[in-house]
C-alpha cells in the first residue's frame, strides 16, 4: 500500500506540473491584452502600451513569468491580480469553500435520489419502476442545467417569489447558507444523480447475476440482505469512482450554475478573469481545479481497500 500511494503521488505531481504548463500556455491564446485594462482611450500610446507591459512583468521571457509563477503557487502564493488592486490567494481562500459547499451539497443529494433509484430499478429490471427510472435519468442527462436553472428562476419570478438569487456566508448563518444554496444544488445534482442512478443499476444487477448470489439465495437469505450486504457492497466499486470523479468535475463545473444564481464561487471569478485578460488568476484557478480533481481521484483510490478487501490483496 506505501508503495502503491507512492506511485499515485508521484503520478499526481507529474499531472499537476503538465497542467500548470498547460494553464500557462493556454491563457495567453486568450484575445486581449491585460494592459489595456489600463488604459481609457480607445488608441492607446503603443509605448505606454509597453510601459504598462514591462510594469506587470509580461515583457519577460515566458519561462522566467512561469518559473517565478509557479514558484509562489508552490508556497500558496499566486500573486497579485492584473486588473484588481487585490491577493489572488485572498480570493481564492474566500470564493472555494463557496464552490465546495455547492458542489457537496449537490453530491449528497445525487446520490441520497441516484442510489435508491439505481437499486430499485436493478431489483425490478423491466418493470415499470426501471423504465421510469430510465426515462427520468435520460431527461435528466439530456436538458443542460442552465436552462433549468433558467426556468427555474423565471417561474419564481412569477410565483413564489422565494430568495434564489446571491449567497449567504455559512459562517455568519449556516442554515441561512444551506437555504440559499439549495436551489443551485439541486439544479447540479440532478445529471449528477442520473448518472449514479444508471450506474447503480447496472453494477447492481450484474452483481446479482453472480454465484455467490445464487448461494446466498440457497441458504435462505432475505431479498434484502441479498441486495444491500451482498450486491450493492461489490457494486459500489465502480459508483464510488463516478462519485469521486463527479464531485471534481462539478467543482470546476459550476461556472454556469454560479453565474446564473450570482453566487460568489471559484467559476464566477473564473469568468471574471477571463473577461478582463487576469493571466495570474486565471492560471490560479485552473490550478487549483486541477489539484482538487487529482486529490479527489487519489482519495477514492484509497477507499477501494475499504469497500472491497479483495483489492487490497491484489495489489
Amino acid at each position: 500500500m506505501t508503495r502503491y500511494l507512492g506511485g499515485r503521488l508521484l503520478a499526481a505531481a507529474i499531472v499537476l506540473f503538465a497542467l500548470s504548463l498547460l494553464a500557462f500556455g493556454m491563457v495567453r491564446l486568450i484575445p486581449g491584452d491585460p494592459a489595456l485594462n489600463f488604459v481609457q482611450v480607445d488608441n492607446p500610446d503603443p509605448a505606454v502600451l509597453e510601459a504598462i507591459r514591462q510594469q506587470l512583468g509580461l515583457d519577460r521571457p515566458w519561462y522566467t513569468q512561469y518559473l517565478e509563477w509557479i514558484g509562489g503557487a508552490v508556497t500558496g502564493d499566486f500573486g497579485s491580480s492584473l486588473t484588481r488592486p487585490q491577493q489572488i490567494g485572498e480570493q481564492l481562500a474566500v470564493r472555494f469553500p463557496v464552490s465546495l459547499q455547492l458542489a457537496v451539497m449537490a453530491m449528497l443529494i445525487a446520490v441520497a435520489f441516484g442510489v435508491p433509484l439505481g437499486v430499485m430499478a436493478a431489483v425490478r429490471p423491466g418493470k415499470a419502476v426501471d423504465a421510469v427510472v430510465r426515462g427520468l435519468s435520460f431527461v435528466s442527462l439530456a436538458v443542460p442545467a442552465f436552462i433549468i436553472a433558467t426556468v427555474i428562476i423565471l417561474v419564481n419570478t412569477s410565483t413564489v417569489r422565494l430568495r434564489l438569487l446571491g449567497h449567504v456566508s455559512f459562517e455568519d448563518d449556516p442554515l441561512g447558507s444551506i437555504g440559499s444554496m439549495l436551489a443551485p444544488a439541486i439544479v447540479l445534482s440532478l445529471a449528477m444523480g442520473a448518472m449514479i442512478a444508471r450506474y447503480t443499476r447496472g453494477t447492481v444487477i450484474d452483481a446479482l447475476s453472480q454465484d455467490y448470489i445464487r448461494t446466498a439465495r440457497a441458504k435462505g437469505a432475505s431479498v434484502g440482505r441479498i441486495v444491500v450486504r451482498h450486491a450493492l457492497r461489490n457494486a459500489l466499486i465502480p459508483v464510488t469512482t463516478i462519485i469521486g470523479v463527479q464531485l471534481a468535475a462539478i467543482i470546476g463545473g459550476t461556472v454556469i450554475i454560479e453565474t446564473v444564481f450570482a453566487i460568489p464561487g471559484m467559476g464566477s471569478y473564473l469568468i471574471e478573469s477571463i473577461n478582463t485578460t487576469d493571466y495570474p488568476a486565471i492560471q490560479a484557478c485552473v490550478l487549483v481545479l486541477g489539484a482538487v480533481f487529482i486529490i479527489i481521484n487519489l482519495v477514492v483510490d484509497l477507499i477501494y481497500p475499504l469497500i472491497d478487501p479483495r483489492i487490497r490483496v491484489a495489489r
